[in-house]
């Protein structure tokens, strides 16, 4: 018996097995699954599709159906009910499909699993959901059926079965049932919890938005310092709003990776719908409070940072040596955010500083990443607008670039830092050159060398070499001010 069900000894023998698609042999829900890559990828189509509306339900899955291109293989299904149906079908049992979906997806799923003896779908005319589809069970496999389904929405189906397969959140469909209801099986599928929600949310990238203190800790404005708090909250905030936005726009592409196919969207163990709503209600909760809480430069730098966000999921992240300087620029963003808290001009130097120190590291990770795939790169083959011909390129920009900011960093020490007397002791700053200069240089040696598995920036959050060497600093800079 499969793991997650449990049968029951039934007295009438194995009637027919009806089985729904969207929630049940899927983990998602392939209609919103369409309509958000269709709004990610096309928005224009998808501003027009909405017009199909009017003429019904059934329309207008049809007219999403024959406007995007669906790959059955790419669909999170159930494993545990699928062996379940695979075990029924092998002990010749007969199985239907019966799916409010559109029949173009419903034959693509069959075609692709290669189980059901029966297939039937939303025909553009008719919705198949409900009492339309309790009778079209009927019609297909006759008036007594099992039926596994997970919504509430199945409940007059159930009602008609002869037996149940409850899938999703059996106990409550359990207690709407009657009394005389015979459960055959049940496949519970847990509520998304803190941690998968955690992992979707992208919660251990708001460390990147700790630049947003870089300004207020080095003009000493204890009033800013207190105000980078909420700011660095709200920019996690939108961040992990617009993460969600990237991961719901590359499911398709996400399912086929070998590692991101585990992320909780693309595996199902979060909806698409849910995703949807928890990612707009994160970016307008941000921003809202960003236009309540903080200076009105703050609230700009983060919705350019969303529109910015927005503009590279869509487009730009595919674009070679562009994606790079983009994603400089977003870090760069924080470092503006947070300058917006200080009553000085925030300096050139510093600015100038972050744009080369970031795009240094943004090409560690491209490198990094075309030396993970080289192996399975045919023939110089091209990786997200990269190719193996462009390591040197991304070598030699990203050693040029770090470099340059560390010199950068020290003129914006002696230009901007010294003449304001804050540092009691700045001839001591000196010393966090050669850490910079080492740690840079060791990042690429990693790079080089196929050590560099992960974001630059994450690596050396977990990196004890990493960590040590950022504690000399910040030792450094404690030790310059007293």
């Amino acid at each position: 018996m499969p793991t997650g069900a449990r049968l029951s000894t039934l007295d009438n023998g194995r009637p027919p097995l009806a089985v729904d698609l969207d929630g049940t042999l899927a983990l998602s829900d392939t209609l919103h699954e369409a309509l958000i890559g269709m709004a990610a990828h096309s928005p224009r189509r998808a501003v027009r599709l909405a017009t199909s509306l009017r003429t019904g339900k059934a329309a207008f899955k049809r007219t999403v159906a024959e406007s995007v291109r669906f790959d059955p293989a790419n669909l999170p299904y159930n494993q545990d009910l699928l062996a379940f149906l695979r075990a029924e079908r092998a002990s010749g049992r007969r199985i239907g499909l019966f799916t409010a979906a559109d029949q173009s997806i419903a034959d693509a799923v069959a075609a692709h699993l290669q189980l059901f003896d029966v297939v039937r779908g939303s025909d553009g005319t008719i919705n198949l959901s409900g009492v339309a589809k309790a009778d079209a069970i009927e019609a297909a496999l006759g008036p007594s059926f099992t039926y596994a389904g997970n919504d509430v929405v199945d409940l007059p189906i159930f009602a008609r079965a002869a037996n149940v397969v409850l899938v999703g959140p059996v106990q409550r469909l359990a207690r709407m049932l009657p009394p005389d209801a015979k459960i055959e099986a049940t496949f519970p599928l847990p509520k998304a919890r803190v941690e998968v929600w955690a992992n979707a949310l992208r919660l251990q990238h708001w460390s990147k938005n700790a630049l947003v203190f870089v300004a207020p800790i080095l003009s000493g404005q204890h009033a800013a310092l207190w105000l980078s708090i909420p700011l660095f909250v709200l920019f996690g905030v939108l961040s992990s709003g617009t993460y969600l936005l990237n991961d719901l726009a590359d499911l398709a592409a996400d399912r086929a990776h070998p590692k991101k196919r585990f992320r909780p969207l693309s595996r199902g163990a979060i909806p698409a719908r849910d995703g949807v709503i928890v990612a707009f209600a994160m970016i307008a909760g941000s921003l809202s409070a960003a236009a309540l809480l903080l200076p009105l430069g703050c609230l700009v730098a983060l919705f350019a940072y969303l529109l910015i966000t927005i503009l590279y999921s869509a487009l730009l992240k595919r674009i070679a040596m562009v994606d790079v300087s983009v994603l400089a620029g977003l870090f760069t963003l924080r470092v503006v955010a947070g300058g917006m808290l200080v009553t000085t001009m925030l300096s050139p130097w510093l600015l100038t500083f972050s744009m080369l120190f970031f795009l240094g590291l943004a090409t560690i990770k491209r490198y990094a990443e075309l030396h993970r795939v080289g192996s399975t790169m045919v023939n110089g083959g091209i990786a997200r607008g990269y190719s193996q011909l462009d390591k040197p390129i991304l070598l030699a920009t990203g050693i040029s670039t770090g470099i340059s900011s560390i010199v950068i960093f020290m003129i914006y020490l002696i230009n901007e830092q010294y003449p304001q007397a804050i540092y009691s002791r700045p001839d001591m700053l000196w010393g966090i050159m050669p850490i910079l200069l080492v740690w840079t240089l060791r990042l690429w040696h990693l790079a080089v060398n196929g050590g560099m598995s992960e974001d630059p920036v994450l690596f050396a959050l977990k990196d004890r070499f990493s960590l040590a060497m950022g504690g000399i600093i910040l030792l450094i800079l404690i030790a310059a001010r007293l």
